[in-house]
């Protein structure tokens, strides 16, 4: 298609009012509405507060757990290790650990080793993988450094997680008291032709006892069937320093046999690993939060995944590290550094839905009648109710279980782990380390930035007043404050207190970015953010990163429900974060309407309900900063209605944010 049908050009106005945020032109109300206000609708709050971290903020003996698959040919289980013990850091960058490793259908042996760990500002550390020493792991660390959890996600054939938390220095058997929600999943044997996953209920008596204890899930070797067992005579013990043993017996087989126990220091948090022969699995379980609803879930988690696909989709492993934010209205959205047969950068909203007892829902779409999911309090302070459930906390950890009972078969198996981002602060002018977020989807940190994307920083002194370039090409100093991307002077969109609105220089390279921000002669800490070479954004009608997106007609028209888009038509994407075009024009600059700067990526998609559209052009929007169109033809064959899915993918991501109406 030529040039002069592709439509690139939005009609344009001189550059107004930038102090509402990046844009302010003639389109339509609407459309000209959710450009300009850029003002991220996260609460600065959420990334202010605590000093920030370092290899000193891990210190002391954590009980871990550490569930490795390895993958063979054609997606097979090749083998899987268990690893559960002591892991004790130094404070310095070093630990040693003392554990017990299962391997295949072997029993657990005696397994001791070292290696280092390093802990970034915001809570990003890397750590010696236990179980294989050549690995890295890709952790985080949470509230209070009181959890550190992570996975290996340098795309080899080795997909795990780990999680460890800081263990108590006087502890008994009252320490396991109340009601827990857990997630076990088990590749029997080093092998998935038995695997299980389960979402395990029970309740500790804190003496010992077990006195209810129920495991709903699926086995392969079960035709993957919806099962609901019950297991009684369950007993327990707790020794001093958290670590303890969990005695099953038969009765189940989805959770079953004997487990070694690692408790948290105030018992909210539960691990278990099998110490049975070929007993390889992991269990996570959170102490129930009670008296919840939707709105108790708010905020920023970090999380970890581990799963075996379903074989009707190929099969194989998925490991993933990130952090999830919770709007506290039913939605969360995810960023994650997924291993999935390659390194990918995902990012998406879930739904979600929390009963009182703090059970519920987590998936891709409002699904109230399962339950896998359950957040848990954090809070080792707060009274426990009659029924051994803190009171009042709110959720500081969360479980979920590749588990779905409304389905005649389901072969997904899996868990997820999460626990609260720590809160950070400093003096003077101070960037959050995990406020460095994509101007149009406000991807959670994890979310990589790209060049010449247009980036939101977040912190607190960062300005001594409110204001916005008023001309372009954009300045690199505005009102005093300037601001370094790898060194190289940023262009402003905007400038306050709390929060600055930037693009990201073109020449940034490398798979990280060191930000400094300068207030009139005063920098600011310096942060490290992931960088790659795109980082897809979608911008919403309701400026929030999901729902709606901004997508066009031919004559920019905002497509909504009332103004639907069909079948064929061709549609216009505004987004961020496409990385490099060619031709490249300098930073700070519109992009140019002749000749059209094209993207380099040559992977890149639109999906429309994972159905691929045609795209006529992809590149820089003539007469904007940071902004990207893409030209697309909804597939003739995609579904139709009022939300459906539009996803980015590139080489290196794959991003499913928002919706569009189609054939209404």
């Amino acid at each position: 298609m030529s040039e002069d049908n592709e439509n690139p050009r939005p009609p344009l106005a001189p550059f107004q009012d930038p102090s509402r945020g990046f844009y302010m032109r003639h389109m339509s109300p609407v459309l000209s509405a959710s450009l300009c206000l850029l003002v991220c609708v996260v609460s600065a709050a959420e990334f202010a507060s605590a000093q920030t971290l370092d290899d000193a903020s891990l210190s002391g003996p954590y009980g871990f757990v550490h569930l490795l698959a390895e993958q063979g040919a054609n997606r097979s289980t090749a083998n899987a290790h268990n690893l559960g013990g002591v892991m004790t850091f130094d404070g310095a960058g070093g630990f040693s650990f003392q554990a017990q490793l299962g391997s295949g259908g072997e029993a657990p042996q005696p397994s001791n080793g070292s290696g280092q760990y390093s802990v970034d500002a915001g809570g990003f550390v890397t750590l010696t993988n236990p179980i294989f020493n050549s690995l890295v792991l890709n952790a985080r660390v949470g509230e209070g450094a009181g959890v550190v959890l992570g996975a290996t996600t340098d795309g080899g054939s080795s997909y795990d997680a780990f999680i460890a938390v800081k263990q108590p220095t006087d502890a008994n058997a009252a320490l396991l008291s109340g009601s827990y929600t857990g997630s076990a999943f088990s590749l029997p044997n080093g092998s998935a032709a038995a695997a299980t996953s389960a979402l395990v209920s029970l309740v500790a008596d804190g003496a010992g006892v077990v006195t209810s204890l129920v495991a709903d899930g699926h086995a392969a070797d079960q035709n993957d069937t919806p099962l609901n067992q019950t297991v009684s005579g369950a007993t327990y013990q707790v020794n001093a320093d958290g670590t303890g043993a969990l005695a099953l017996g038969g009765g189940s087989s989805l959770f079953n046999g004997n487990k070694s126990l690692f408790i948290s220091e105030g018992g909210e948090i539960v691990l278990g690993v099998s110490s049975d022969v070929g007993g390889r699995d992991l269990f996570v379980a959170v102490r129930n939060a009670s008296g919840v609803n939707d709105a108790s879930l708010s905020g920023n988690f970090w999380m970890v995944d581990l799963f075996r696909n379903s074989e009707q989709f190929g099969g194989g492993h998925t490991a993933a590290v990130g952090a999830l934010r919770s709007n506290g209205q039913g939605i969360v959205s995810l960023a994650q550094k997924q291993n999935f047969e390659g390194v990918l950068d995902f990012s998406g909203i879930n739904f979600y839905g929390l009963s009182s007892d703090g059970t519920g829902f987590l998936g891709l779409s409002p699904t109230p009648g399962v339950t896998n999911f359950a957040v848990g309090a954090g809070n080792t302070a707060v009274a426990l109710s009659p029924e051994g459930s803190p009171q009042g906390a709110p959720p500081n950890a969360f479980v979920g279980a590749q588990v779905f009972q409304q389905a005649a078969s389901y072969d997904t198996h899996g868990l997820t782990f999460g626990i609260r981002l720590p809160s950070t602060s400093g003096e003077g002018a101070f960037l959050s380390p995990v406020g460095a977020l994509n101007a149009a989807s406000f991807a959670p940190a994890t979310n990589p930035i790209a060049p010449g994307m247009l980036l939101t920083l977040f912190g607190t002194g960062l300005a001594p007043d409110t204001a916005g370039a008023v001309t372009v090409p954009l300045p690199t100093n505005l009102s005093g404050v300037s601001a370094t991307v790898n060194g190289t002077p940023a262009p402003l969109f905007f400038v306050s207190a709390n929060q600055v609105n930037l693009q990201t220089p073109f020449d940034a390279s490398g798979s990280e970015a060191t930000i400094v921000l300068n207030n009139n002669s005063s920098d600011s800490n310096t942060i490290n953010v992931p960088l790659a070479a795109t980082s897809p954004g979608v911008f919403s009608v309701q400026q929030t990163g999901f729902g709606p997106a901004i997508v066009t007609d031919a004559n920019f028209q905002l497509i909504t429900e009332q103004n639907s888009a069909a079948p064929g038509q061709v549609l216009i994407v505004f987004l961020t974060g496409l990385g490099a075009v060619n031709p490249p024009f300098a930073d700070g600059s519109p992009g140019p309407s002749g000749p059209l700067s094209r993207v380099v990526d040559q992977n890149l998609q639109v999906l429309f309900d994972g159905e691929a559209g045609s795209i006529s052009f992809a590149g820089a929007a003539p007469g904007f900063v940071g902004l990207y169109q893409i030209n697309v033809a909804v597939p003739t064959t995609t579904f139709t209605g009022p939300a459906v899915p539009l996803q980015i993918v590139t080489t290196n991501a794959f991003v499913d944010f928002v919706d569009v109406a189609i054939g209404l």
